[in-house]
């Protein structure tokens, strides 16, 4: 499946994984995994640790989501071209999808891009007659946006709050 449209805020698309990406999605994990900056300073240590991690994260996906989704977030970038900045995986199966993973590149957060692909995604879980749910950690800032989004807690823990979309998106902000 691929989605395809322009949000307000920049050109986006969203276009399925290819093998020529795997770089991109390292370097995408990598960007993201704030509690190993510890390790920074000790450039041998921090890349073996989000190799390792990152293989671990990938090779769990694969298992308990064979058929997931896996969608790259492009923008317009220099000489139009589709820049990756961000991934979602996506569970799809019938009655429910799940997003598994959805993240952006730090340099393009605060945009509305993550807002743009959630709301996309929303459209094509309600088309296919599908719920739509995810799970975030309790501290972290994206469930502020999930909530703004329509996204309310099924159930709660001290490593996991489980979301279900409980409204669609409201339609004035889907530009």
């Amino acid at each position: 499946m691929t989605w395809i449209t322009e949000s307000k805020t920049a050109a986006c698309t969203l276009r399925t994984a290819r093998p020529g990406d795997e770089e991109f999605l390292f370097q995408l994990f990598a960007d993201t995994q704030e509690h190993l900056a510890v390790f920074r300073p000790n450039p041998v240590l921090y890349q073996s640790l989000v190799a390792t991690q990152y293989k671990g994260r990938e090779m769990s996906y694969a298992a308990e989501y064979p058929e997931a989704m896996n969608a790259i977030l492009c923008v317009e970038g220099e000489e139009r071209s589709a820049l990756p900045v961000g991934r979602i995986l996506v569970d799809c199966k019938p009655g429910c999808w799940r997003i598994v993973d959805i993240a952006l590149l730090a340099a393009h957060r605060g945009r509305g891009l993550g807002s743009w692909a959630l709301r996309t995604c929303q459209r094509q879980s309600e088309a296919a007659g599908a719920r739509l749910t995810l799970a975030v950690r309790p501290e972290k800032r994206a469930r502020r946006l999930y909530e703004r989004l329509g996204f309310r807690a099924t159930r709660e823990d001290a490593l996991a709050v489980e979301m279900e979309l409980a409204t669609p998106f409201p339609h004035a902000a889907d530009s």
